[in-house]
């Protein structure tokens, strides 16, 4: 299972708690990202730090508290706060980089990085010798308490990315003063990501990619997931992807224990929302609504499993007239059409900056607010509960 963390107090201290609490996961992070920059954009760390710091105007306007966060766990795991902004935008820095692009100035950025002391994992980028199968992103399924045999609203999603990160993921739980209490699956470093509070409210991650996106900073989508768990109502929630537009393009699915579901179609030109069919809901890494589909960046259908893992997802959600939260762990480790299926198993012929896996799969009962996290690719673990 990954480590649990509990953080308390006001918004610096429970940072300086989160980041003396997991430095060396933090750094885990770091070498992570720091890789991913160098890859995609030929960025170095420092200069992924600069680009970061310029959503600090916009942090300061619309989550002050989160900033001041995110300053504690810099303090507190020693780092710096660039280094933090960047682990939490670091989906705003990668917008608009095209699926599988490969910056030609990559290995330069990478030493750059060596000679300044940037945490590194001992896999040395290198070019795949194979072509990715899929870009690895998310499947999320959901159903209103109409259509479960618990009688409460379940969310469930896989969080598909580099397999390497897994080292870095914990569960945090936040409790502040005046606040729902938070349990969230993030990174080391991050203010949240796949999480519920209890208030009977959860979120769950799915990304998109639009011709708009890296234009420019905007809300950063893991930001608005940790505000989306501070609020104490559905409307709250939804109200927060109002409140900035975005730089890059995601879908946030929002679910509620009184049986609140949408999923939220978040682009640089606004938010479209999709809603449930017969109680249920589905949503994987393309759009659905009509407005946010026209500015969608093109799908290569040989390269992306988008459409194939929410069909499949729909045609087991639609299978099961009243869905058990074991219905919903099926769901995540179905195999169906591998190796384009909803759990995703490593291709070795990957580098490993290119080779995406499901890192873990979560279910959540709203109204027992439990979470079950499956720690590792959802066929080999099991699904244990977290209160």
């Amino acid at each position: 299972m990954f480590p649990e963390i509990t953080i308390t107090g006001t918004p610096y201290s429970r940072g300086q708690q989160y980041g003396s609490a997991v430095p060396h996961m933090i750094a885990h992070s770091i070498a992570s990202y720091s890789r991913l920059f160098a890859y995609r954009r030929g960025m170095d760390w420092a200069a992924s730090q600069t680009a970061a710091l310029e959503y600090l105007p916009l942090l300061h306007e619309v989550a002050p508290d989160l900033l001041e966060e995110m300053r504690g766990i810099a303090a507190g795991a020693g780092r710096e706060l660039g280094e933090i902004l960047a682990l939490n935008v670091r989906t705003e820095l990668m917008a608009g980089i095209g699926n599988g692009v490969i910056h030609p100035d990559w290995p330069a950025a990478d030493a750059r990085n060596r000679a300044a002391g940037v945490p590194f994992h001992l896999d040395t980028p290198t070019v795949s010798t194979a072509t990715p199968v899929d870009d690895g992103e998310c499947t999320t399924a959901a159903a209103q308490p109409s259509a479960t045999a618990t009688g409460t609203s379940i969310l469930a999603q896989t969080w598909d990315w580099q397999g390497d990160q897994r080292a870095a993921c914990l569960l945090l739980r936040i409790h502040t003063p005046g606040e729902p209490s938070i349990l969230t699956m993030t990174e080391a470093g991050m203010l949240a990501k796949i999480g519920l509070n209890s208030a009977g409210l959860a979120v769950a991650l799915n990304l998109l990619r639009s011709h708009a996106d890296g234009q420019g900073v905007g809300m950063p989508v893991h930001v608005l997931l940790r505000k989306m768990l501070q609020a104490t109502s559905f409307a709250q929630a939804r109200a927060a992807a109002d409140v900035a537009p975005a730089a890059g393009s995601s879908c946030i699915t929002v679910a509620s224990a009184d049986g609140d579901l949408v999923s939220l179609e978040i682009t640089p030109a606004g938010v479209a929302e999709v809603l449930p069919e017969a109680g249920r809901l589905a949503h994987a890494n393309h759009c659905l609504d009509a407005g946010t589909l026209v500015g969608e960046c093109e799908i290569d259908p040989a390269l992306s499993t988008t459409r194939e893992r929410l069909g499949r997802a729909w045609d087991l959600l639609r299978a099961t007239p009243h869905l058990a939260i074991s219905d919903f762990q099926a769901i995540l480790r179905d195999h169906d059409g591998d190796p384009r299926c909803i759990c995703r198993h490593p291709d070795l012929r990957l580098a490993a900056v290119d080779r995406a896996e499901s890192v873990c799969g979560v279910v959540m009962d709203l109204g027992t607010r439990t979470m079950y996290v499956a720690a590792g690719i959802p066929c080999q673990v099991p699904f244990t509960p977290v209160q």
